[in-house]
């Protein structure tokens, strides 16, 4: 929700609340808040799938089943992904918690990735122009769209996936 700031003021500081709900009859996630900014009511409705997809035993990040995201468009997937690349890349510290974190981190890339690849059709080479319908996301993509084509996304998936798997072995 980082992603979408309050368009009043920009800020993104909101004490949330949620609950279940539903959304024209599907099962959805409501989150409610305040923007501390501006004190403009902020909501999101997230629709769940109609039958859960469940992570498997190794995964420590799991976004959902084989369908692309309805919430965030690739690009957005993309920023996600470099956040978790950005935290998780730094120096091992020697404390145990935080190296989980770091870890954590780079999880969180890797299946980011995993996200953005379920919008290319089967069959597909890269990530069509018409899953990109935020400014974020369209923004991302033209400053180069190759990085959304199915070969550079599955080799930095790979590399990354291996990276953490060399830097944390121990945790």
């Amino acid at each position: 929700m980082d992603l979408h700031p309050c368009e009043r003021c920009q800020s993104v500081d909101i004490a949330w609340e949620s609950g279940l709900t539903d959304d024209e009859g599907a099962p959805a996630r409501r989150y409610r808040g305040v923007c501390e900014g501006c004190q403009t009511p902020r909501e999101f409705v997230f629709r769940l799938p109609e039958r859960p997809s469940v992570p498997g035993a190794d995964d420590l990040v799991f976004f959902g089943g084989p369908e692309h995201s309805q919430l965030f468009d690739a690009g957005e997937w993309r920023l996600i992904a470099d956040v978790g690349i950005q935290d998780g890349s730094a120096p091992g510290s020697g404390d145990p918690a935080l190296d989980a974190d770091r870890k954590r981190s780079f999880a969180l890339a890797v299946a980011a990735f995993d996200e953005i690849l379920k919008f290319i059709p089967e069959g597909g080479d890269a990530v069509p122009e018409s899953s990109f319908w935020t400014a974020h996301g369209r923004a991302t993509y033209e400053q180069n769209p190759a990085h959304f084509r199915r070969e550079h996304l599955e080799r930095r998936r790979r590399n990354f996936a291996d990276e953490m798997e060399d830097r944390f072995r121990d945790l």
